[in-house]
């Protein structure tokens, strides 16, 4: 028989989560034709696997490379750490739909930032847009609440009226029919954190009716932790929709004996017939917005000449620090809050420092320096807070029902995408859960972790024929030196690729080698439904 590609003696982690098992493996085209002992074959490449491991590739179930993916279609980031498929539009944002104040602002914004023209409004817009741009890895979107909300209520704080939920149930339904494989929200980050549970529920109707996914960053992960597990959960049963919480943790010393409150709500639903999921990315450290990281919600609330005006008003500054002490009880916090990333060279010189470094060097108070620096730079800020606790970490990958997503979008070399101090998780989150939480840590057998990095994440999503090693199925492959592997990502350092990635296959094409992507484009855009046009 004659075959594309061949890998002879791997060490196989199907993504079942059974034991590896050693045997050949032979591709044709785009998909896996055959796994055992095979003989008496040629092929247009063998790989001689011996030693190696070889799994599905990896799903990130939490990404943000929505516009990314548009300036960068290489994907290296993704790419060479084994990423084949990335599901995107989280934490309520996504590229698509945007309409009005929203569409103009991001078109203005991306074509600063990325050098794209953000020119779509509809999903369907929006994929075809991406088709064009060849992307190196899959890419499944989800519609997200804040980008809708935004687009029909703009940043206003009060509660939907009839006519607008009704606009904004329909330009959801729409994204769902052109590809959508569900709905996230950010309860956390305006507008979506001025939705009220009633007005969430019911723009998610037709997530449920579509049976869609509803990722959701809850509304707090810290001093509301319980309250908002279970306020998101009442939201899901609600709409009817399998909920999945994004980027579970306790954030803050003082929360982190609440995981057992948390795992007790979860799994109670769950008992009850609710699905419940969860994704989690290895490290002990969170990555965001600097505003959002420490600005009560009520500072974005309108328009932005109004968000500016209060980083001005010292009374304003008074009470967000009277609320930020009530939430952040932690005398040490402004310790732990790093400057990730500015843009611009005036202040690149507080990237990779925390905010209470970064604020003696002016003489300025800790909230003073932050509201100033988002009043210098024209685009967010970007900051990496150190909360959060390893042994609660080691609980959560303990789940049977976590998952790994690296919430982060594609970086590359050169460039707006290689600037700035990202958190390493863009760079090393699936190496590291291999050679940090399994063979270092022991907090998972690498079977169950391949599982919670492939097969996992399609199975939530309802994906055909990805995310495990079998006959018919879609050859997004990665081969691994399991003892080399390492994610050489540093919080000091973070452009830096891991080690031991072999070779990564992205539907039946070589697409990474020796840690160097190939010129091999042949992601493709995964859309739940055929895209109408209207």
């Amino acid at each position: 028989m004659n075959f594309d590609l061949f890998f002879r003696n791997a060490t196989i982690l199907d993504g079942s989560g059974r034991e590896p098992y050693t045997a050949d493996l032979a591709v044709s085209r785009d998909r896996i034709e055959a796994i055992g002992r095979l003989e008496k074959l040629s092929a247009r490449r063998v790989v001689e696997a011996q030693g190696l491991m070889l799994a599905p590739g990896f799903v990130d179930m939490h990404g943000h490379s929505d516009y990314h993916l548009l300036a960068r279609p290489q994907a290296e980031s993704k790419l060479l750490q084994g990423v084949t498929l990335e599901v995107g539009g989280n934490c309520g944002y996504s590229a698509a739909p945007v309409r009005g104040w929203l569409a103009h602002e991001r078109l203005n914004s991306h074509l600063r930032l990325f050098g794209i023209r953000a020119d779509f409004q509809d999903m369907a817009e929006y994929l075809d847009r991406l088709e064009e741009a060849r992307p190196a890895i899959n890419y499944a979107p989800l519609v997200g609440f804040n980008t809708v909300r935004a687009a029909v209520m703009q940043m206003r704080e009060t509660a939907a009226a009839a006519e607008e939920l009704k606009v904004i149930q329909e330009l959801i339904a729409r994204a769902l029919s052109e590809g959508a494989w569900g709905a996230s929200a950010g309860l956390i980050y305006p507008p979506g954190c001025y939705a009220t549970p009633e007005e969430l529920a019911a723009a998610l109707q037709p997530v449920g009716e579509a049976g869609g996914l509803f990722a959701c960053h809850i509304r707090s992960e810290g001093r509301a932790l319980v309250e908002a597990i279970e306020e998101v959960i009442a939201v899901a049963r609600a709409a009817e929709a399998p909920l999945q919480v994004s980027h579970l943790k306790t954030s803050g010393q003082e929360n982190w004996h609440k995981l057992d409150q948390v795992f007790a709500r979860i799994e109670s639903a769950q008992n009850s017939g609710q699905v419940i999921r969860a994704d989690r990315y290895p490290y002990i450290a969170s990555y965001t917005g600097l505003s959002s990281s420490v600005l009560p919600e009520w500072v974005f609330a309108g328009s932005q000449e109004a968000y500016l005006g209060r980083l001005r008003d010292p009374a304003a500054r008074e009470r967000m620090l009277r609320e930020i002490n009530a939430d952040h009880p932690d005398p040490e916090f402004w310790d732990r809050v790093v400057i990730a990333q500015v843009f611009s060279s005036k202040n690149r010189g507080f990237e990779g420092r925390t905010v209470r470094e970064s604020a003696r060097e002016p003489g300025k108070t800790p909230l003073d320096f932050v509201c100033d620096l988002l009043l210098e730079e024209t685009d967010g800020p970007t900051a990496i807070c150190h909360t959060m606790s390893e042994d609660n970490l080691r609980r959560i990958y303990a789940k049977d029902w976590v998952m790994i997503g690296s919430d982060s979008a594609v970086r590359g070399p050169e460039g707006t995408m290689a600037e700035g101090k990202p958190h390493p998780r863009v760079y090393g989150t699936f190496p590291r859960v291999l050679a940090w939480a399994v063979r270092e840590k022991g907090m998972l057998n690498l079977a169950q972790a391949v599982k919670k990095m492939a097969a996992d994440q399609c199975e939530a999503l309802g994906i055909p024929q990805r995310g495990k090693i079998e006959p018919g199925f879609f050859a997004d492959l990665v081969l691994f030196d399991f003892e080399r592997l390492k994610d050489l990502a540093t919080y000091e350092d973070p452009h830096r690729y891991p080690a031991g990635i072999e070779l990564v296959v992205v539907n039946g094409e070589i697409a990474a080698e020796k840690g160097r992507a190939t010129e091999a484009r042949a992601g493709r855009v995964l859309r739940k439904v055929a895209s109408p046009r209207v």
